[in-house]
């Protein structure tokens, strides 16, 4: 345009929002890919052409040359009002609310304006369009340039209406939300006084408070852009992911007051989130865990509790971190909850079926071995039956008599050796672990032969840590110990202990009998059948026994097994 221009202090202001609005316009571009980040590229692109059109017409002094900028301002109210749209929309639900059929009808009266004016058809704008007394340019709307006015103020309540959606739908999005809206809302109130020619500010001239309000709109989006990085994908992508997360977490200052949680947390804690911030730690976990929690002196402590019951019970695995700055100065503390009902229930039904097929291998061994032992008494019984009745039949009584008390004694030994499989198989069809087994047999045993019997346990394995088969084997091995207790040693009392040592369960047994000599047994005690079957059980179990026994002292049986954990 050939024309003449002026230096004007006016021209700063305006100047200066085009140098900002292209800074941001081309950070916006470079996170293109990102949703809403194009939109918002083209809307400061469009902004800043509009503030270069009012900083060249400030400084233009020919009267066609200020309405020729002025037209040229106007090519750019609704395109940068259409970005704007399309930047909140997308900003609000990416990829749902910008379809290309929206983006095309909004894309209409920017292009209908755009023709009008570049076309010479100002007429349909503007009924009057001149060069007032003070230089400004005075302007009077047409009717189709007052539709599009409030065209334009319908593009403003959009915005309006998505960023409160927006606001009230998304905590995280509140702050940045809360910026843009006060910037929104404050350009165009700037604009409406500019355009019904009311100041806003006694300071500064009708077109300095309309510029100025729309620097401070694009400066409140610059710190919800660079401030708040909401263009950047990782704080979104970690506020997401926290607030989807399966796991619970929340956040607890130094005081152990909650801070923030997120909805699995409080989902798990039956607590609502506005109402749990700010509470203790105590009035949130129960009393027991809330004191292990405070006295928690490492950076991290697991736990496991129970909450709720019925349908709403949860069994939650707690992890409690403790948060440092760069000084080492505790400044909170991170509690992790992670549900672990469902994993427990299936842990509990495969050892169940773990033990009810240990508990069915071990009755058909115990089947075999009675079968083995009633058929060899059995034998027995018809070998001396027929003795007995060739004896009657020669008239030798006394000798007739000697075998029959013979076979009294035997069939004794056999009946208490039948009831002690029975109770030993009653206690390992308990299904309820090692420790209760152990107890009710002992409880028994106690009963049935009066041999005093303790059980000690003071560093008893949880349920689940020993194999299913090996508690099982362990059993057998306390019961056959017993029984050499009861029949060989002729024991007054029985000591069974249980502890946990390096990854390993340890029990022994201790009787005060009468006791054996070792050095006596030939070869290896192994050779004794009671000995050789509690070793055999041991090997299985994936441990090893040791005997120990001296005349007169009493016998000493100790078995070790490894854990589950440990063998994993």
């Amino acid at each position: 345009m050939a024309c003449t221009y002026v230096y004007s202090p006016d021209l700063w202001l305006p100047l200066a929002g085009v140098i900002a609005l292209a800074v941001l316009s081309l950070y916006s571009w470079r996170q293109r890919s990102v949703p809403a980040a194009l939109p918002l590229a083209a809307g400061s692109l469009f902004a800043m052409l509009w503030l270069l059109g009012i900083a060249l017409g400030v400084s233009a002094v020919a009267p066609a040359t200020k309405i020729a900028w002025h037209k040229f301002q106007a090519v750019w109210h609704l395109p940068t009002a259409t970005a704007m749209t399309c930047f909140a929309l997308e900003y609000g639900y990416p990829g749902r609310w910008l379809t290309r059929r929206n983006l095309a009808l909004l894309a209409l009266p920017p292009l209908l304006v755009l023709l009008l004016i570049v076309s010479s058809n100002a007429q349909f704008m503007w009924r009057r369009l001149e060069i007032a007394p003070d230089g400004s340019v005075a302007r009077e709307l047409a009717l189709p340039g007052t539709i599009l006015g409030f065209y334009g103020l319908s593009l403003v309540l959009v915005n309006i209406a998505v960023f409160l959606w927006l606001f009230i739908r998304s905590p995280q999005h509140r702050w940045p939300v809360a910026m843009m809206l006060t910037g929104d809302l404050a350009s165009r109130s700037m604009y409406f006084l500019y355009v019904l020619g009311a100041a806003p500010a006694l300071s500064l001239s009708l077109l300095d408070s309309f510029v100025a309000g729309h620097l401070l709109d694009w400066g409140l989006y610059a710190i919800a852009l660079f401030g708040f990085r909401i263009f950047d994908p990782l704080p979104a992508a970690h506020a997401t992911a926290v607030a989807q997360m399966p796991e619970g977490m929340m956040v607890f200052d130094a005081q152990w007051r909650v801070a923030s949680l997120n909805p699995a947390a409080a989902s798990m804690l039956s607590i609502p989130p506005a109402r749990s911030r700010g509470k203790s730690l105590a009035e949130i976990l129960p009393a027991p865990y809330s004191e292990a929690a405070r006295g928690a002196t490492t950076d991290a402590m697991p736990a496991e509790i129970s909450l709720g019951s019925g349908a709403s019970f949860h069994q939650v695995a707690l992890d409690i971190t403790v948060l440092r700055d760069f000084r080492g100065v505790i400044i909170g503390h991170l509690l992790m909850l992670r549900d672990v009902t469902k994993q427990r229930q299936v842990q509990a039904q495969i050892l169940e079926q773990q033990r009810t097929l240990a508990v069915t291998r071990e009755r058909e061994r115990l089947a075999r071995e009675l079968h083995d032992n009633l058929g060899q008494v059995l034998a027995f019984v018809t070998t001396q039956g027929q003795a007995i009745h060739r004896l009657l039949a020669r008239g030798e009584i006394a000798e007739a008599d000697a075998h029959v008390g013979r076979l009294v004694e035997v069939a004794s030994e056999a009946d208490t050796d039948l009831r002690e499989s029975i109770l030993g198989l009653r206690a390992a069809l308990d299904g309820k672990g090692l420790l209760p087994a152990l107890a009710t047999y002992l409880r028994q045993y106690e009963e049935r032969y009066g041999i005093c019997t303790t059980l000690s346990a003071p560093q008893a394995p949880g349920d689940g840590a020993i194999d299913p088969l090996a508690e099982v084997q362990l059993l057998r091995i306390i019961q056959e110990a017993l029984t050499n207790a009861r029949k060989h040693a002729h024991a007054r009392s029985v000591c069974v202990t249980i502890v946990v040592d390096d990854g390993h369960a340890q029990v022994t047994v201790q009787d005060d009998g009468c006791g054996f000599d070792q050095q006596a047994v030939s070869g290896d005690p192994r050779n004794r059948v009671g000995l050789r079957v509690m070793h055999e059980r041991a090997e299985e179990a994936g441990g090893a026994l040791v005997v120990q026994s001296a005349v007169g002292e009493g016998t000493q049986v100790v078995v070790t097994v490894p854990l589950k954990t440990a063998s994993r």
